[in-house]
């Protein structure tokens, strides 16, 4: 799917001056980033919040339903099995690739000055959270979609740590760029998420490594990959699990 920077700057501006109309950042209950990508992905306001299978559809146009969830997939299998069986369904998970971050005192309101954060999102945190949906990843009428942001990020200085910020709670993300749009749609699409250097078979320590990302984040993806069909597991070799290809 092709990234239309101009359409989303056009949103984001249209939304951001809505809700400065409205007092401020998140005050009220759709927050902006659900708002946005929805416009986004369906401009049309006719086919938003649509009834479909028990369930309330973020967009249905065309036979084909884009649910867009911010927060993650816990919860989701339900409106999945209802969905999948008679809708095409793009599932819609925001990625953060560049963020600053804001501190909100809960009690003055002030709100500190922005910091660039080093953390980085793409497509193997897409396939963290699927795991969640393990069942359902190799639906042939299912499709993950991964707008990967630029996005100023709001938390609430409301943890148990000295500072306030170790279990603090996050108030609001703000986006600002359309960076790239993933798509997991076919088979190749996750093939191609194999790493360079990975062979015929490989290690779990090994995958992790070549693509950058943690051990515990390394299983999670291979389950879901094992589920789609495109890695199947060897076995172990002393402590070493053993991937292959499909």
């Amino acid at each position: 799917m092709e990234v239309n920077r101009a359409k989303f700057y056009s949103i984001v501006y249209a939304v951001t001056m809505e809700s400065h109309d409205r007092s401020g950042i998140g005050t009220y209950k759709e927050k902006k980033l659900h708002i946005i990508l929805k416009k986004y992905f369906e401009e049309n306001a006719a086919y938003h919040e649509i009834p479909a299978n028990g369930f309330i559809a973020d967009i249905l146009h065309g036979g084909v339903i884009t649910e867009i969830e911010t927060a993650g997939f816990s919860g989701l299998k339900p409106k999945l099995a209802a969905y999948l069986p008679d809708y095409r369904v793009n599932l819609v998970h925001p990625l953060i690739g560049k963020k600053t971050v804001s501190w909100i005192d809960p009690e003055t309101g002030s709100i500190s000055a922005a910091k660039r954060s080093p953390k980085k999102e793409g497509a193997y945190d897409l396939l963290f959270e699927a795991v969640r949906i393990l069942p359902y990843v190799n639906h042939p009428n299912l499709t993950l979609l991964g707008p990967v942001l630029e996005a100023d990020e709001y938390r609430m200085l409301d943890g148990w740590s000295r500072d306030k910020k170790r279990g603090s709670h996050r108030f609001e993300r703000v986006p600002s760029d359309l960076l790239d749009m993933i798509e997991l749609g076919c088979d190749d699409d996750y093939r191609r998420l194999i790493p360079d250097g990975c062979g015929e078979s490989f290690g779990t320590a090994d995958f992790a490594a070549r693509a950058g990302i943690g051990q515990e984040t390394a299983r999670a993806v291979l389950k879901v990959m094992e589920a789609r069909g495109v890695v199947r597991f060897l076995g172990k070799e002393g402590r070493r699990h053993l991937w292959g290809r499909v």
